[in-house]
């Protein structure tokens, strides 16, 4: 991808990856069976490279946070799973208030 990505190009990926993060969340909450689906879906939103900027670094720290909260979840430790992709998706929202104002 394009190292000078529009601002609104990384707005929508981001608001994508917070979208899938709060399904995820939801769906950890629920206790729901699709939880791992769902994680995978979460997961899949942050592999690979984003649209350019100065948003890898940010993509690096959720592919680590959510990848810490699937081992959380396997294990069935949930406090630390919810905690990992409750900060995921902080980062993610304060992300985009960032480049609101850009």
């Amino acid at each position: 991808m394009k190292e000078n990505a529009s601002i609104q190009l990384r707005t929508g990926h981001l608001l994508r990856v917070h979208g899938y993060l709060n399904m995820a969340i939801l769906s950890m909450w629920m206790m729901s069976p699709r939880a791992d689906a769902l994680m995978g879906m979460a997961e899949a939103s942050v592999r690979g490279k984003g649209p350019g900027g100065s948003d890898e670094e940010l993509l690096e720290q959720l592919r680590a946070l959510i990848r810490e909260s699937c081992e959380y979840l396997a294990e069935e430790d949930f406090p630390p799973a919810i905690g990992r992709m409750r900060v995921a998706q902080d980062l993610t929202a304060l992300g985009i208030i960032r480049l609101s104002g850009e």
